[in-house]
């Protein structure tokens, strides 16, 4: 009986892996993928997401205390964007090429953060400080290509 439960258990399991990948270039599969890349994202940046998470106190207002020592850790932040602009974009851009079809995949940054659960008010004040730092990083990159 436990020899068959076992055979039983193990024929069952390439089933399971069958069923849970959505069939290709559905929006399911889209979906899927989607949550797929940015939970690793996510789970491999959680320090900085929760930073930014405790910018803003219950009220919603900037908590300085916080915010200050957010902007310390400006090459954290620089590194945290960096690697949404160069490992999970081009991640859903592969999965975009697959279908051929853009309009499903809106990856940007703020969106995934507000989904991590960071505030209005936090996404506000970090946003343009991101995107320059992303400009700057940029400016540096094209002026070294230029020499």
């Amino acid at each position: 009986m436990k020899r068959l439960f076992v055979i039983l258990a193990i024929s069952v399991v390439p089933l399971a892996g069958c069923a849970t990948t959505p069939k290709p270039c559905t929006q399911e599969w889209v979906d899927y993928k989607t949550d797929r890349i940015l939970r690793k994202f996510a789970s491999e940046n959680r320090t900085i997401i929760n930073d930014l998470r405790r910018l803003t106190n219950a009220e919603g207002d900037l908590n300085t205390f916080a915010t200050l020592q957010l902007m310390s850790r400006a090459d954290d932040l620089q590194r945290f964007a960096d690697s949404f602009q160069t490992i999970v974009l081009p991640e859903l851009e592969q999965a975009v090429q697959e279908c051929g079809s853009r309009e499903e995949f809106v990856p940007a940054l703020t969106g995934f953060l507000r989904e991590e659960g960071v505030s209005e008010e936090a996404l506000e004040w970090v946003a343009p400080i991101i995107g320059l730092m992303q400009d700057m990083r940029d400016d540096v990159g094209n002026r070294s290509q230029n020499m």
